[in-house]
């Protein structure tokens, strides 16, 4: 390559000679000290690639030199030095032909490689430009003027390939076939034409088939009206056929070319400009930060995102290496194999630590990708990142949730087991003891029924806060749900250690608890505990003896604790297969219901019957209901049995109606359970109905405590069961809560005296007591009173002395199947 030099001074000279000879060995460079030798360089003829002139000569100017070089018609690449950075002087010398401006400043020398390298990139693309052949589709009716005209184009302008046809249907025709392979560069037009004149023809391509191809019009006579018409409807030139015109049509024709194409490149640079402004608006709209870095790893792109993630902007970041983000959290491993994939795929993509500008360190996940150019060589690097900080803590969060219980707080199931595991290892290593404790409140289902949920949370909150304090560090209490907690005690040596914590946990919840409606409660806890190694050797073994010896504690009496025993493992085993066998029993149908006859006091008459429960498993002896029914209602198979023993009670009363035996009424018990776990009303009004059995002829009978444990909700069925006839009866009256307002306010058909009081009837003065004093309260409230567990006519006599209605007990008879009962009461004619 060779480049010519024009400039005056010689420091100037030698300073480019020396850098240019470092920097681009490969340039040649010729000297000129003046615009005269410059000239005189180019017309020697020696080829150069490209010129560079100071703008100021001492015998003219640089632009001079421009401007003979476009006169020539040299393809050369121009620059233009100079020392002044006037605006005023860039633009003359760009629209003099230069490719590019440099003012010498401090550092023009390190730029002007660079500059050098694009501008003669720049001409030989521009050379390549001019030398295609131009298309020219010439449009000439007049066979004479076709032929000059052929025969001067092909001596003056050789690179005009030139077509020929002699109408307006052949012009459209021939433009429409070369659309579609190579279309025509310029349209030359006679003037006249056969049917249509230029103008016409012009219009009709412009307007109806949209043809943008620049137009040349030629024709013997014109007019400057004719030419402003031509001109409005988008001829790009218009030249009368002179004398020598055909010497001036070669440019005319060049310059509607160039002149169109100039267009195209304008336009398509406004829409590269504006995909470029909506590409930046993207990027500068998205909530990802996003930098880019040249090949050195220098940023020169940031977008808004990436300021405001960062803390950084533009200015803090232009210039600088990414590496001023960096946390400190990863190594220089981490960055290696980071750059290592990066330069081997291309892209990289993976979760880091940064810090921002105010020191807080962030975690995001970064994409890399390397970005090429055309010829596949890598030119930058663009770096997309989202900022995780939210993700990291909502993953915190919710593994905060699946290892904590989300009302206390304490660590749940889950933990405690993964704790416990670990200590049993440490303590197997170490050679120590541990200790689980199971803790279960006493009564809670009660004060959380009766005060409700929000009440029992609070409490569960602060029964959790108390222990806790009462408890080392290094000790866990958790929750494992409900009522039930437990406490791993590490590193014990005796039981006696244990057991002091057992009890101090026992007495930490002495103390009534003050609520936030300022409220106070009491609340106890039975505390079972099981020892690591003697009591089982694995997590499961431990907690499942420390829940047996819980159970024990809560048997015998409650607010207590106890350690496990092998006799706990026998008694929690036959809890297990009682409540397995119930399951099965209610599936194979192994229950019956029995009856007891409810007498007249006064005159033996029979009034109904009691429908109880039995459970006879095939082959076995009958099993009693205080042996199972607490378990069914402990597991909420109450539920299931109760219903049954409604529906087959109310079966066996329309069997008997069948038969012409009218028993006046059947009563059957609800449980606690039942009324709490189930829609009661509901399902007993449903066996009514389906049963067809009268609801005046169905007693309910549910105890004092349930009615206080269930409060609104018992109120509410009563209501119901009221309103369609039900009968309501009091179970064990005495033994609860026993208060005239629950009376009046439950509208209350009978009471039942419990047993307790009638078993020393006779012996014991308060019994005698207590149960006139129930029956002169439930005759001043208009409410039937019944004994229970009578056995002797003693006890009858003095029931029938203090005025007490009806009966039921031994002395009768005990419960018996529905065939004895039918024998014996209703066959024999007891009814009334």
């Amino acid at each position: 390559m060779r480049a010519l030099y024009v400039e005056d001074n010689p420091v100037d000279v030698d300073l480019l000679q020396r850098t240019l000879a470092r920097s681009m060995p490969e340039l040649a460079i010729d000297v000129a000290s003046s615009l005269a030798e410059g000239l005189a360089a180019i017309d020697l003829g020696r080829t150069y690639d490209i010129v560079l002139t100071d703008l100021s000569l001492p015998d003219g100017s640089g632009l001079d030199l421009l401007g003979a070089i476009h006169e020539r018609g040299l393809a050369l690449a121009c620059v233009v030095l100079t020392g002044s950075g006037d605006e005023g002087a860039a633009i003359a010398a760009l629209k003099s032909g230069a490719d590019d401006y440099l003012v010498k400043d401090g550092d023009y020398l390190e730029h002007l490689p660079g500059t050098l390298t694009f501008a003669m990139e720049r001409a030989r693309a521009e050379a390549a430009r001019r030398s295609r052949p131009v298309r020219v589709l010439y449009a000439e009716h007049h066979l004479f003027d076709i032929d000059l005209t052929l025969r001067r184009l092909a001596q003056s302008a050789p690179h005009l390939r030139i077509d020929v046809v002699r109408g307006p249907d052949a012009v459209l025709s021939r433009l429409q076939a070369a659309a579609r392979t190579t279309p025509y560069d310029v349209l030359l037009l006679d003037y006249v034409l056969p049917g249509m004149n230029a103008l016409d023809l012009t219009k009709s391509l412009r307007r109806d088939h949209r043809f943008d191809i620049p137009i040349v019009v030629v024709t013997g006579q014109g007019s400057e009206e004719t030419a402003a018409q031509a001109l409005r409807l988008g001829v790009s030139d218009y030249l009368i056929k002179h004398d020598g015109y055909l010497h001036e049509l070669p440019v005319v024709l060049d310059n509607a070319f160039r002149q169109a194409e100039l267009v195209r490149e304008r336009t398509a640079l406004r829409a590269l400009t504006e995909r470029l402004r909506l590409h930046s608006a993207v990027i500068d709209s998205t909530h990802d930060g996003v930098l880019i870095t040249d090949l050195d790893g220098r940023i020169v792109s940031v977008n808004r995102a990436f300021t405001e993630l960062t803390g950084y902007t533009r200015e803090d970041s232009i210039g600088q290496n990414p590496r001023f983000l960096r946390s400190g959290r990863h190594g220089r491993d981490f960055y290696q194999t980071m750059w290592a994939t990066l330069t081997r795929t291309g892209c990289w993509q993976g979760e880091l630590w940064n810090r921002r500008k105010n020191g807080e360190l962030y975690p995001e996940w970064l994409t890399l990708n390397a970005v090429c150019d055309d010829a596949g060589e890598v030119t930058n690097y663009v770096g997309v990142f989202t900022d995780i900080s939210a993700l990291r803590q909502t993953e915190a969060r919710l593994s905060h949730l699946s290892h904590y219980d989300p009302l206390t707080d304490l660590p749940n199931r889950l933990l405690i087991m993964s704790r416990l595991e670990h200590a049993i290892e440490v303590a197997r290593r170490q050679k120590q003891g541990l200790a689980a404790i199971c803790l279960d409140l006493d009564r809670f289902k009660t004060i959380n029924d009766s005060l409700g949920h929000q009440i029992g949370d609070q409490l569960l909150c602060a029964v959790g806060k108390r222990l806790r304090g009462h408890l080392r560090s290094e000790d866990t209490l958790g929750r494992l749900g409900g009522d039930e907690f437990m406490v791993l005690i590490e590193r014990i040596e005796t039981p006696a250690a244990a057991a002091v914590v057992a009890k101090g946990l026992v007495d930490a919840l002495a103390e009534p608890f003050r609520l936030d409606s300022g409220q106070e409660v009491f609340m106890h806890a039975s505390v079972g505990v099981s020892l690591y190694p003697d009591d089982g050797e694995d997590h499961m073994a431990l907690v499942r003896n420390a829940d047996a010896a819980m159970y024990r504690a809560k048997s015998q009496g409650r607010n207590t604790y106890g350690f496990y025993t092998e006799d706990l493992t026998r008694f929690a085993s036959q809890r297990l297969d009682l409540e397995t066998r119930l399951r099965r029993g209610l599936s194979n149908e192994e229950f019956v219901v029995f009856y007891q006859p409810v007498l007249s006091v006064s005159d033996g008459t029979l009034l109904g019957a009691e429908a109880l429960v039995r459970w006879q498993p095939p082959g076995e002896q009958m099993i009693s209901p205080a042996d199972f029914i607490p378990m069914a209602e402990e597991t909420g198979l109450i539920v299931q049995l109760g219903e049954w023993v409604l529906r087959e009670a109310c079966r066996q009363m329309r069997a008997w109606d069948a038969q012409g035996f009218v028993l006046p009424s059947v009563a059957v018990n609800l449980s606690a359970e039942q009324v709490r776990r189930q829609d009661v009303g509901t399902m007993l009004l449903q066996v009514l109905a389906e049963s067809g059995l009268a609801a005046e002829r169905l007693e309910i009978e549910l105890t004092e405590s349930s009615l206080m444990q269930q409060g609104e909700k018992a109120a509410m069925l009563l209501d119901q069961l009221k309103q369609h006839g039900v009968r309501l009866a009091i179970d064990d009256f005495g033994t609860g809560y026993s208060s005239l307002a629950y009376l009046k306010r439950f509208s209350i058909d009978k009471l039942k005296i419990d047993r307790s009081f009638i078993k020393d009837l006779a012996d014991d003065r308060n019994d005698l007591a207590i149960a006139s004093a129930i029956v002169a309260m439930a005759n001043a409230l208009d409410i039937a009173v019944q004994a229970e567990g009578v056995e002797n006519d003693a006890q009858l006599a003095l029931l029938k002395m203090i005025g007490c209605g009806s009966w039921q007990g031994y002395s009768c008879s005990p419960p018996v199947p529905p065939v004895d009962f039918e024998q014996r009461f209703l066959l024999a004619g007891f009814c009334a």
